[in-house]
């Protein structure tokens, strides 16, 4: 009884011996498929096949999740899958860098979601981050092709997206205003309030580059609406845009002259005579510049009956295209004393 008591024992170990021993063969051959599944997908990502080497990693993070044994090789996966798409989403950039077409944007744009969704599966802040950054600009990007395709509506769509992901994109609100100008040429009031709104945020994320566009771009519109208006007649209209011009820059000369064109059209020479004495103040040129500002001087003071003055404003006009014009005015209309009739 005793010897067939032992044999049972002696049975029952080899039993467990042998199943453990199974057991360790098995998990040792699925770690040699997660290990070889892993290499491949390093050896992909390294010649830059991004999309089959994500797949690979996560085949071989599957078989890692389902055997507790594979932690490390768990952690690995983790660890480098988000920097595998943020590559993939680099390199789609790069591709659109040198095609610059809506297909390649559109491929940059799919892949830096992607990243972003992978970062934040595998808790990658730094990856998360470079795509949170990049997607809002990729957009801003496809609203200027969609601009360029005249696809105004679908840039606008755009730009829409880009300031939803990034309320402090400060171009993105300039470009609206650009895009709106072309959606509705006659509404000023729509495409200035979209300027306005670049410049507030600008002005708060300190982005002197799109702050001094948004200005710039606000006061030359406003001059070109303004010079447009007035050969219609709409002289109170005209000066409303040209006296909105100080709000963007101070500095304009040109605002100024334009007023003392219409002013002098207008027969309003007091007023005249104070635009074009400021465009004189506020222009840095040489005097063939001044020419034109002289001349309205000039026109403005002649109105006023203030001849000598009239004479001297005129004879500063004579340069390039002004020159026939001052002479005439010196000769004909003025008759001022001492006056040849050369130009400069």
């Amino acid at each position: 009884m005793k010897s067939l008591k032992l044999s049972i024992s002696f049975c029952l170990a080899l039993f467990m011996a042998l199943g453990l021993a199974d057991i360790s063969n098995a998990q040792d051959e699925v770690r040699a498929e997660a290990v070889e599944l892993y290499n491949e997908a390093q050896e992909l990502a390294g010649n830059n096949q991004f999309g089959d080497a994500i797949a690979m990693y996560r085949e071989a993070l599957t078989i890692s999740r389902e055997h507790s044994g594979l932690s490390d090789i768990t952690e690995l996966i983790e660890e480098r899958l988000p920097r595998v798409y943020a590559s993939r989403a680099s390199s789609a950039y790069r591709e659109y860098q040198s095609a610059r077409t809506m297909e390649s944007v559109n491929s940059a744009i799919e892949y830096f979601k992607a990243s972003r969704d992978a970062a934040q599966e595998f808790g990658d802040a730094q990856v998360e981050q470079q795509a949170t950054n990049a997607i809002p600009q990729l957009y801003y990007i496809r609203g200027i092709l969609n601009f360029r395709a005249e696809n105004f509506d679908a840039s606008m769509a755009d730009l829409d997206e880009a300031i939803e992901l990034n309320a402090n994109y400060a171009a993105a609100y300039y470009q609206k205003g650009i895009v709106q100008k072309q959606i509705d040429p006659e509404d000023i009031e729509a495409f200035m309030y979209w300027y306005d709104r670049a410049i507030e945020i600008a002005e708060n994320v300190n982005d002197t580059r799109t702050l001094n566009s948004a200005r710039s771009g606000a006061r030359d519109e406003l001059i070109f609406r303004a010079v447009n208006i007035a050969e219609e007649r709409r002289f109170n209209r005209a000066i409303e845009l040209l006296n909105m011009v100080e709000n963007y820059d101070a500095s304009s000369y040109e605002a100024h002259y334009r007023l003392s064109e219409i002013h002098n059209e207008r027969g309003n020479w007091s007023s005249a005579e104070s635009a074009a004495r400021r465009s004189l103040e506020l222009h840095t040129g040489g005097a063939a510049d001044k020419a034109k500002m002289y001349f309205e001087l000039g026109t403005a003071l002649k109105g006023q009956g203030r001849v000598e003055e009239a004479c001297s404003a005129f004879e500063n006009a004579r340069y390039g295209n002004f020159t026939d014009p001052a002479n005439h005015e010196l000769q004909f209309e003025l008759r001022c004393e001492g006056h040849s009739p050369t130009g400069n």
